[in-house]
């Protein structure tokens, strides 16, 4: 691996953990109440999405989904103990669509597939996020998803190897997470 891609690689995961304190002191101040169920898929992908991303050449790049793995976990943990977010049917469809994409994955056990399918389901798992944004655009931390659209580009410049295995996941994140900031943008204007 060439030395400016580790250096790349330490870049983005900095730019990752400044995002993260930001997005917990957001939850410690009770401005951030995240949607537990998305953070729980989150994390369970970035544990696909690293593994798959890792064993397939991706190098330095590689390591910002294994931070943001224990990060969305304990977000998941901090929100379904802060209980602000009344989960709905759709809710939980939406938790077995993406933890399906996950099972799929496990029966195919091939890397390109599990990032295609980690890719859908995190579009699927995104969905309440979404929808809780919509309704209560104050509760998500807009500063730290607008840091995240950052660190995904530079995760993408550490790898490895660029293939589809290696490039789809991140690519699908920065997508999601530039819809993201945008409805909130759109939604905070209208509330003000």
């Amino acid at each position: 691996m060439a030395d400016y891609k580790l250096y790349i690689g330490i870049l983005a995961v900095t730019i990752e953990i400044i995002s993260y304190v930001i997005y917990f002191w957001g939850i410690h101040q009770g401005k951030t109440k995240p949607h537990a169920f998305t953070w729980f898929f989150w994390g369970t992908a970035n544990i696909v999405a690293y593994l798959a991303i890792l064993f397939s050449g991706g190098g330095a790049g590689a390591w910002v989904f294994g931070i943001n793995a224990i990060c969305c976990y304990l977000i998941s943990i901090i929100g379904f103990r802060q209980k602000h977010v009344i989960y709905d049917t759709y809710d939980w469809w939406s938790l077995f669509g993406a933890l399906f994409g996950i099972f799929l994955w496990l029966l195919t056990r091939n890397p390109l597939y599990a990032v295609i399918l980690v890719s859908l389901a995190d579009v699927i798992s995104i969905i309440p996020t979404l929808r809780k944004a919509y309704n209560f655009p104050f509760e998500e931390n807009l500063f730290s998803f607008s840091v995240g659209i950052l660190y995904y580009p530079l995760s993408i410049l550490a790898l490895g190897s660029l293939s589809l295995t290696t490039w789809l996941y991140p690519a699908t994140v920065i997508v999601l997470d530039s819809a993201l900031v945008i409805l909130i943008l759109i939604r905070r204007k209208k509330f003000k």
